[in-house]
């Protein structure tokens, strides 16, 4: 018996998704979509690389996984049809929505959300451990993240999904959706990582380092609401500006290493991830260290200057410089951050302009603004006018520059922990 011939090899627009992997951009290249193997016909991998294989007896098996793992952006999968392993999300292919009215659930349940904390935030309730500027603080922290942040998101969804049905363009977003941040993954994040985690261990020090009891309400109190600890921590290594007119210049940068609450680094640790991931992305981790740094700076100046005789704390200033920096990239180069990060940017600024307006009674909007200046104005004279902002190098100097900065960020945290470990090494 004659053996048959070997099947022809797959064709790019096969599936749903090919022809919008089209090179065009460096996130709509094959080459993210690694090779499967020859002999594989349904197969299954997660992200640590753990292969499940399926023959053509457990096709409905198969396809009963690819459905519990339908929203896992770590797992890939392998087809007959497609010659590369691709996100198990853009398994199925986009439904044109005709006249169906988008969902409207999720909207709902983020507004009532809202509306609770914004009412607990203009009414604190007396059973909170903590009261007065440090309860606001908290509820507009948890406001911001738990109800506006998300309202936003989902009011935005349901504008695209009422606004825009057209397919073709629906398609094209999710696989831009997908991909870019695949795309995004392959890029070292050393440097970020590395930072969050001194910004991790700075906030513990402050925290625990003020020889205080270890009571499970005392450390809630103090992790939550700052506490005496905190305080004791901010006078000795924050924007205290009475010290920074003495001759005490390097609060300047130490006072972005340190933080209030365990919300406050959490809020400022999420976002310098997603948008530094973006700006490494787009001009390199040189790039972004020195805008970090330098919009802290400009935060803390800023502040010196304009906000009053308040001690200042957190990087918010360098976080908000990161923003304005790709804010200049969103408008010189439109085509090159997918509509959903696009989308996701403006978005942020909004929510910090509501931010800074409810908590202008104890919000440092000074820092913020000039940070976000400052990341600005380094987005215009340093970001490339060309439209692939990706292919983009930065001059031997910048690198040089950013480089130092991060260096900077690190002997910032170290100082801070010698001032608050009361070590004399100087």
């Amino acid at each position: 018996m004659e053996s048959s011939p070997p099947a022809p090899p797959p064709s790019r627009g096969s599936l749903w998704f090919g022809p919008y992997v089209d090179e065009s951009k460096p996130w709509r290249s094959r080459s993210l979509l690694p090779l499967k193997p020859n002999d594989t016909y349904l197969a299954i991998r997660d992200g640590s690389g753990k292969v499940a294989s399926f023959d053509k007896n457990e096709v409905e098996t198969f396809e009963k996984e690819v459905r519990a793992r339908a929203n896992d952006l770590d797992v890939s999968v392998a087809v007959p049809a497609y010659d590369r392993w691709f996100p198990v999300y853009l398994m199925p292919e986009p439904r044109e929505r005709g006249d169906q009215k988008p969902r409207t659930d999720g909207l709902w349940k983020a507004l009532g959300l809202t509306l609770l904390l914004a009412w607990f935030f203009i009414s604190p309730p007396r059973q909170l451990p903590i009261h007065g500027p440090q309860a606001k603080m908290l509820i507009l922290l948890a406001l911001m993240m738990f109800g506006i942040m998300p309202l936003c998101s989902e009011a935005v969804h349901w504008w695209e999904n009422w606004r825009d049905r057209a397919p073709d363009r629906n398609k094209r977003r999710t696989v831009d959706l997908i991909l870019f941040d695949r795309w995004l993954g392959t890029f070292s994040h050393v440097a970020i990582k590395v930072t969050l985690i001194l910004l991790a261990a700075v906030y513990l020090l402050q925290a625990f380092s003020g020889g205080q009891s270890f009571a499970i309400n005392q450390i809630i109190d103090t992790l939550i609401g700052g506490g005496q600890s905190i305080w004791n921590s901010v006078m000795k290594a924050a924007l205290v500006k009475p010290r920074v007119m003495a001759g005490e210049w390097w609060r300047l940068i130490t006072a972005g290493v340190m933080h209030g609450s365990i919300l406050h680094i959490f809020f400022n640790g999420s976002a310098f991830y997603f948008l530094g991931r973006v700006t490494v992305a787009m001009v390199g981790s040189a790039m972004l260290g020195l805008v970090f740094l330098a919009s802290i700076v400009g935060g803390s100046v800023a502040s010196l200057y304009l906000s009053g005789g308040r001690p200042s704390v957190g990087a918010s200033g360098g976080v908000m410089g990161i923003l304005g920096f790709l804010a200049v990239i969103l408008v010189l180069h439109k085509a090159s951050i997918p509509q959903r990060y696009k989308v996701s940017l403006l978005q942020a600024i909004f929510i910090m302009t509501i931010f800074g307006t409810l908590g202008a009674g104890f919000i440092d909007n000074a820092a913020h603004g000039g940070g976000f200046l400052i990341g600005a104005v380094l987005g215009v004279v340093l970001v490339p006018r060309n439209e692939r902002v990706w292919e983009y190098s930065a001059p031997k100097l910048i690198q040089i520059l950013g480089w130092a900065s991060w260096a900077t960020l690190a002997a910032a945290c170290f100082h801070v922990t010698q001032l608050l470990l009361g070590w004399n090494l100087y």
